[in-house]
């Protein structure tokens, strides 16, 4: 009867230990996104991270992630299987009802969950502004399993098949330039906690479908290949 007690107790413990385990992880992840979405990858401390996550142990990083890299590997392998997961939902449903080439609704599997992240009160999409704009670190730090990613081949694939009636190259820029305002703009809102209303998402969706599919002006089109 003692030996059955006992056992209880070891298991009651080892849950409690992972359960603990797993809310300091999640804490440091939470508090490596905060920092990094305000000072970017390489200017955050792992004391700092420590310390916005009230861990006392400093090496609590290297306990549950190995490295500062292995911390970043896990934040975004974290987010983006959750976003990715997402967006694979809405293109199935763009391809079950035909409309896989209509730039609104393709602007819409860009947006709308990283929306949801902004709404939520994560630091995601400020992260991933930050993330982005050193090409070295993204290559660095980005996860090689999973699913595509923001800015993947697949993703710029579908904004590109959307716009196929324009010249390759303007297909390309646009969609540079459609991603990079979508991270940015909805960066800005994770960061300063700005108020992001379904009316105010509405009417940048209207810009960004704007954005990729405006006509090509004669200026460009003369500087363009036959």
């Amino acid at each position: 009867m003692k030996q059955g007690s006992s056992a209880a107790q070891d298991e009651s413990r080892t849950r409690r230990s992972h359960a603990g385990g797993d809310a300091t992880r999640a804490r440091l992840l939470e508090a490596a996104e905060w920092l990094m979405a305000e000072r970017g990858v390489n200017g955050v401390t792992l004391s700092e991270i420590h310390t916005k996550a009230g861990q006392s142990n400093a090496s609590a990083i290297t306990y549950h992630f190995g490295s500062k890299d292995g911390l970043l590997r896990a934040l975004v392998l974290d987010r983006q299987t959750r976003i990715d997961a997402e967006r694979a939902r809405m293109i199935d449903d763009l391809v079950r009802t035909g409309t896989e080439r209509d730039p609104r609704s393709v602007v819409w599997v860009v947006v709308r969950p990283l929306a949801n992240t902004v709404r939520a009160g994560s630091r995601y999409a400020a992260f991933l502004a930050r993330f982005s704009e050193d090409p070295e670190v993204r290559t660095r730090y980005w996860p090689a399993q999973g699913g595509p990613a923001w800015g993947s081949d697949e993703l710029q694939g579908l904004i590109q098949a959307s716009i196929s009636d324009l010249p390759e190259r303007v297909q390309r820029s646009r969609s540079f330039q459609m991603t990079n305002s979508v991270l940015n703009l909805l960066g800005e809102h994770a960061r300063t906690g700005r108020n992001l209303s379904e009316v105010r998402l509405l009417s940048y969706v209207d810009g960004w479908v704007g954005m990729l599919t405006a006509p090509v002006s004669t200026d460009v089109a003369g500087l363009l290949p036959e």
